[in-house]
């Protein structure tokens, strides 16, 4: 087989748009950035009606700031596994990516109406007690902005993953996914960078998403006239274009 003919057939293979993750996490990133940015020169805080007395008493857990930095990994992780136990169904992920994107767009949307920062961290001195786990939770920090709280990403993500694992994972295999979900909502609250209400934000916008996106657009297959590499294009001129309006606001360009 000649390299072109090889070439044109890797382009064309359905796994080939597993390369839509890395821009749309990307994509994700730099949105939830540049909104902490902008909510950081307002002066409306909604924090206040957010906050209860439990998210005061929830303890911090250092070890639970690896499954919130592993948040991010899991689109990999589901993308792995779908190949792996080869369920992985190109036009079902095509609107699991959708669904992705959708979710951010909304939580930019929500996150700029709404602005509330984050008032329960852990203190320096605590996180310098608490070894490396304390300074990856104090990395975790520094690199999150303290607005964008409600609905939470990684809950919102968690669960959506959850509801789609039942179109690849094997009978009894989305019970993984729950696990994970469960464990992606203790984390929010062990690493004191969510209030509580924060996951029913999460909860509610996932299953939105999934009902009134990912499940419709499954069903009229509105993507299915596009090649693997048209749509992996998309997603790379996206975050080309998110790239650029974040450069913008910074005054980078």
């Amino acid at each position: 087989m000649s390299k072109k003919r090889l070439r044109a057939r890797l382009w064309e293979h359905p796994h080939f748009e597993v390369l839509c993750i890395p821009p749309l996490l990307l994509t994700h990133r730099l949105c939830y950035d540049l909104v902490g940015v902008l909510q950081s020169g307002r002066e409306v805080n909604y924090a206040d009606a957010l906050i209860t007395p439990l998210d005061l008493h929830i303890p911090y857990i250092p070890i639970f700031i690896l499954p919130y930095v592993l948040t991010w990994a899991y689109a990999f992780f589901i993308a792995a596994y779908a190949i792996l136990l080869k369920t992985y169904d190109q036009q079902t992920f095509r609107y699991f990516y959708l669904s992705f994107l959708m979710l951010t767009g909304l939580e930019c949307v929500l996150w700029y109406s709404f602005p509330a920062s984050i008032m329960i961290r852990v203190p320096p001195h605590v996180l310098a007690d608490s070894g490396w786990l304390g300074a990856l939770t104090a990395y975790v920090y520094e690199r999150a902005t303290p607005w964008n709280v409600i609905p939470s990403a990684h809950i919102a993500f968690a669960y959506i993953a959850w509801l789609f694992s039942s179109h690849f994972a094997p009978p009894g295999g989305n019970r993984l996914f729950f696990l994970l979900f469960v464990l992606v909502c203790l984390s929010v609250l062990f690493v004191k960078n969510h209030y509580i209400v924060d996951i029913a934000g999460g909860v509610a916008l996932g299953h939105l998403v999934y009902h009134l996106v990912f499940l419709p657009a499954l069903r009229r297959n509105v993507l299915g006239d596009l090649s693997p590499t048209a749509l992996v294009g998309i997603c790379y001129t996206l975050v080309a274009f998110v790239v650029l309006c974040y450069g913008g606001v910074m005054g980078w360009l």
